[in-house]
């Protein structure tokens, strides 16, 4: 059987992440590639062998390309996937899948007037460990929720000198480079909260640090994001029957749940990233012109809920 081909829109860190379990996981390769940088879309094509071209259309239109992935700075996904869609591609993009909810919404509904599938990576519920976590929350394996507590800190902009973290004009800030994380795991799990409230630190235009308290009427779930210090990341979950906890949560290989049944440890040791591209394959392949995992509603949900923590932070971008 044949492997579906990728076209990889832009040849950073996270691209060559998935690229290495692309091409281990089998049932995709990698086509081509382009990136701003000559440099880097030559190395990349060069370590996971495929094509490097000069122009985004050569990219997409190489031989055997059926699907896009882009993974380029937050600021540059609603041009790309417009790009891709004109040409009738496929596309898996990165998140934050835009700058802002009306972004999204507007790449949806021109992607699905002309009838082109479009798809959030949001890799994480691509996985098992996070599936099972729903899977106990909604059996109420720890019964009724009383709380959650969700920490994804890190000094990002210590840790790495990208100017991506906190040039206001790539969508740069905490909230939307890894707050995502956070805000789509609570998400996923209950649902839309019926009040968002959000304060946090702000430098240069772009947010460094907040702190986000979903209400939820019975319980609230707590978040708190930081690329200036550190706190590690983890999910805590408590119930009046129990208490169901997650560390490193985005990419979790293990998760625990302490109920009236006892005491559950899910383990999972597969590829995280490449899931999802095998999943869109699939999708673009029976004719699906969105992801059953990663629906647009839950992406623009998301998008919905990070605008209005922006909004009470005074965080705006260029051209949003």
């Amino acid at each position: 059987m044949e492997k579906f081909g990728w076209a990889f829109i832009g040849a950073g860190r996270m691209a060559r992440k998935a690229a290495a379990e692309v091409t281990a996981e089998g049932s995709c390769r990698i086509c081509s590639v382009w990136s701003r940088r000559e440099e880097s879309s030559s190395s990349f094509a060069a370590r996971y062998g495929c094509a490097a071209y000069d122009s985004v259309e050569g990219a997409l239109t190489a031989e055997g390309v059926r699907g896009a992935y882009i993974s380029l700075v937050n600021s540059a996904h609603a041009q790309y996937i417009k790009e891709c869609v004109d040409l009738g591609v496929p596309v898996l993009c990165e998140k934050p899948f835009t700058l802002s909810e009306r972004q999204s919404e507007e790449a949806f509904a021109y992607a699905k007037e002309r009838g082109i599938y479009l798809c959030e990576a949001m890799w994480t519920w691509f996985n098992p460990v996070a599936q099972k976590v729903k899977e106990w929350v909604r059996s109420r394996r720890i019964g009724k929720i009383r709380s959650v507590e969700a920490t994804y800190a890190f000094p990002l902009v210590k840790m790495s000198s990208n100017p991506r973290l906190v040039r206001r004009e790539l969508g740069g800030g905490a909230l939307l480079d890894i707050g995502v994380y956070p805000v789509r795991y609570i998400y996923e799990l209950f649902g839309m909260p019926s009040a968002v409230d959000c304060g946090g630190a702000t430098s240069g235009g772009v947010d460094l640090e907040e702190n986000i308290v979903f209400d939820y009427g019975s319980f609230t779930a707590k978040i708190y994001v930081s690329m200036v210090r550190y706190h590690g990341e983890r999910l805590i979950i408590r119930g009046d029957g129990g208490v169901i906890k997650v560390n490193g949560f985005h990419a979790a290989r293990r998760a625990v749940c302490r109920g009236a049944e006892g005491r559950e440890v899910f383990r999972d040791g597969g590829l995280l990233y490449a899931r999802q591209f095998a999943r869109a394959a699939e999708e673009i392949s029976s004719g699906a012109l969105s992801s059953s995992v990663i629906p647009p509603q839950g992406t623009l949900d998301v998008m919905g809920i990070m605008d209005e923590c922006r909004r009470q932070l005074g965080v705006v971008y260029p051209g949003e």
